[in-house]
């Protein structure tokens, strides 16, 4: 797999765990985010990281998450978090192809 199709799919799975956050009630939220800390702090250890620097990129991780919920419950504008159905779903922008964007 390439450097940009792990990437990508790394991009795509983080986006559907916060859309999922987002649709939890904030208080039922917190276990899930120590388990991203917990899983990508031990991903990081187990590719080389030693455990302060792997504890850094986990919460960084964490925040990154909470900051993408926070997105997604803007844009979807109920304040509750859970996505307006009556909505089409985002257009993919991630230099794709697929939405039509061609890159300079």
């Amino acid at each position: 797999m390439s450097v940009g199709a792990a990437l990508e799919l790394l991009l795509r799975l983080i986006h559907s765990r916060a859309m999922k956050l987002a649709a939890l009630p904030e208080d039922e939220r917190d276990i899930h985010y120590d388990l991203i800390r917990r899983s990508c702090c031990e991903a990081a250890e187990h590719i080389g990281q030693n455990p302060d620097k792997a504890a850094i990129t986990a919460n960084d991780m964490v925040e990154f998450v909470r900051a993408l919920v926070g997105i997604i419950e803007v844009g979807c504008g109920s304040g509750q978090g859970r996505p307006n159905t009556d909505r089409p779903p985002p257009a993919r922008h991630f230099g794709s192809r697929e939405n039509g964007m061609t890159r300079v």
